[in-house]
């Protein structure tokens, strides 16, 4: 397999780190959007492995996190339940749009994931913080779940 979830993992802990330690020096933030974006892609390629998905068809889908969504999104449960329960997660805690779902398939409003973020003069996206608590979420969620979907 070539997608680790444990790589996925290293990523959020060093963003975390970034932010308990770093989060008023300059490009911090960047930082840590990068690593959870990167993270988010990661655990779902995982993911989206374990259930059958060969690598050149996750590589064709490049680090669009919207259509990683969706292709996770249609795996199903051995009751034939599919998996679009991973969108209504939780990642901002008192707010209307704070879940996976809303968050994963705006990314193609923000600033393009991993272009403008690494080379973009104004970065546009969520608050560091959010994506950073996004990528734990979605980490947990395909590390309980990958053994029971199917493609």
């Amino acid at each position: 397999m070539i997608y680790n979830i444990e790589f996925a993992n290293r990523l959020i802990e060093a963003a975390a780190a970034i932010i308990a330690d770093s989060h008023d020096k300059q490009e911090a933030g960047r930082t840590v959007l990068y690593l959870s974006c990167l993270s988010c892609e990661i655990s779902l390629k995982a993911l989206l492995e374990q259930v059958g998905y060969e690598e050149i068809e996750l590589k064709k889908i490049s680090h669009r996190l919207d259509e990683l969504l969706k292709l996770v999104g249609d795996c199903e449960f051995p009751n034939g339940q599919k998996a679009t329960a991973i969108r209504s997660k939780m990642v901002v805690p008192e707010t209307q749009n704070g879940t996976v779902g809303t968050i994963l398939s705006k990314t193609s409003e923000c600033s393009v994931y991993p272009n403008e973020i690494r080379y973009g003069s104004n970065v546009r996206h969520y608050h560091p913080k959010d994506m950073l608590n996004c990528a734990k979420v979605v980490s947990q969620w395909c590390t309980v779940n990958s053994q029971q979907l199917k493609r």
